[in-house]
């Protein structure tokens, strides 16, 4: 397989939502195990195929770690079809090198999708494990959203993101999130 090119943030595929599958064909399969190659070479734990330059609903993740060892997983045409509770993570993006900030996030999800296969699974993930975050961070990035949308601390990451050479946040994309924000001021 093939180890392919990271789009980092700024070019215009990663905040384009895209197109569905509509056959998990041999070329999609191929795509996927070059996705993997691609997100292991570039030590990830998930990578959506806009980050790689495809306008199509993939991503793939490993969110195995030596003390849980999970097995790494597709989700191809996937759907959010519950979402609740909220918490703050710790997140960073392999089309950000070197950022890493606090976004708000759902704590519990439900999500249905593809398999490499083209069966169809639906997967509730521990609530606030990396599984359930990462699962939202990478279904973001199929409809054209970023983790810097979901942003607690606009200044910071914005200075974050200049010390790195990347583009400031776009004000206008900075999701508003009344469920989570209501959910997280009453836990303070």
């Amino acid at each position: 397989m093939s180890v392919l090119k990271i789009v980092k943030y700024g070019d215009p595929v990663l905040r384009e939502p895209t197109k569905e599958i509509p056959k998990v064909s041999a070329k999609i399969q191929k795509l996927v195990h070059d996705m993997f190659d691609t997100m292991y070479a570039n030590n990830g734990v998930g990578l959506a195929a806009p980050q790689v330059g495809e306008s199509k609903r993939i991503f793939v993740l490993d969110c195995s770690t030596e003390e849980e060892p999970m097995p790494k997983m597709v989700f191809i045409n996937p759907v959010l079809i519950k979402k609740e509770g909220a918490m703050v993570s710790w997140e960073g993006c392999l089309s950000f090198p070197n950022v890493f900030i606090d976004v708000k996030r759902y704590s519990e999800i439900t999500i249905r999708a593809k398999d490499i296969k083209g069966k169809v699974f639906t997967l509730t993930p521990e609530p606030k494990t990396l599984l359930c975050r990462a699962i939202q961070h990478e279904l973001d990035h199929l409809n054209g959203i970023l983790f810097v949308d979901h942003v607690v601390d606009r200044f910071g990451t914005e200075a974050l993101l200049k010390e790195n050479a990347l583009p400031p946040i776009d004000p206008v994309k900075i999701l508003s999130e009344p469920d989570i924000d209501q959910i997280l001021q009453c836990s303070i």
